[in-house]
């Protein structure tokens, strides 16, 4: 997770999301039709914002299709925040799916990327190779609510980690003087459009390489 900027509303949005949400309060279904707010347009402007990023995990979507839209809030919480732009997060199926409910475990327990600074999700989340652990009871409680410790993001957090620790071996092995420009390519791995970022964020503080 890293720190996010929202964008303006999207203007499928913008045109739809009144009738969308009065349609919606009278069907009396339990949800609203993900055509609506999963639209491609939406998941791209969504997009915009992570990097074509999981809000959550920071797995890196190969298309936005790939992505689901998540609404913050549950709309069986609050059935008026359905198509609210602020609500509709972008994640990834192994975040999405079987997320903890607030009922059980609430928002404001856990970090949120547009209310939590890089330093402060810093301070709560850390990790030991591909895996990700809590530093404290709110870094914990999002570990648990965004499933982050599943053993498909230990997978893919393995694989970037090998990128990374390949270049390591690269310039060990060359006996190469680890100068500005090596750094630079380190460093690049936790750019924030890049995959796990936070992780690398990390392992580069360590280092203190940053």
């Amino acid at each position: 997770m890293r720190n996010l900027q929202r964008l303006g509303k999207p203007q499928k949005l913008a045109d739809n999301e009144v009738q969308w949400t009065e349609d919606f309060r009278q069907s009396g279904k339990n949800r609203p039709s993900s055509s609506q707010y999963g639209h491609k347009d939406i998941k791209e402007h969504l997009g915009k914002i992570s990097f074509q990023k999981c809000f959550y995990s920071e797995v890196k979507f190969a298309q936005i299709t790939e992505a689901q839209v998540d609404h913050y809030i549950e709309v069986a919480e609050d059935p008026a925040k359905a198509f609210e732009w602020e609500n509709l997060y972008l994640s990834c199926k192994d975040s999405n799916q079987g997320k903890t409910p607030n009922i059980v475990l609430a928002n404001t327990s856990c970090l949120c990327p547009f209310t939590n600074s890089d330093t402060e999700i810093e301070q709560n989340l850390d990790f030991e190779d591909e895996m990700i652990f809590g530093l404290t009871e709110k870094g914990r409680n999002t570990i648990q609510k965004y499933n982050l410790d599943k053993p498909i993001f230990n997978t893919l957090r393995t694989n970037e980690l090998k990128k990374f620790n390949k270049l390591i071996y690269e310039i060990a092995f060359e006996d190469r003087v680890l100068d500005d420009d090596l750094k630079n390519i380190l460093k690049s791995f936790a750019n924030p459009d890049k995959p796990f970022s936070l992780m690398f964020k990390k392992i580069l503080m360590k280092h203190n390489l940053i």
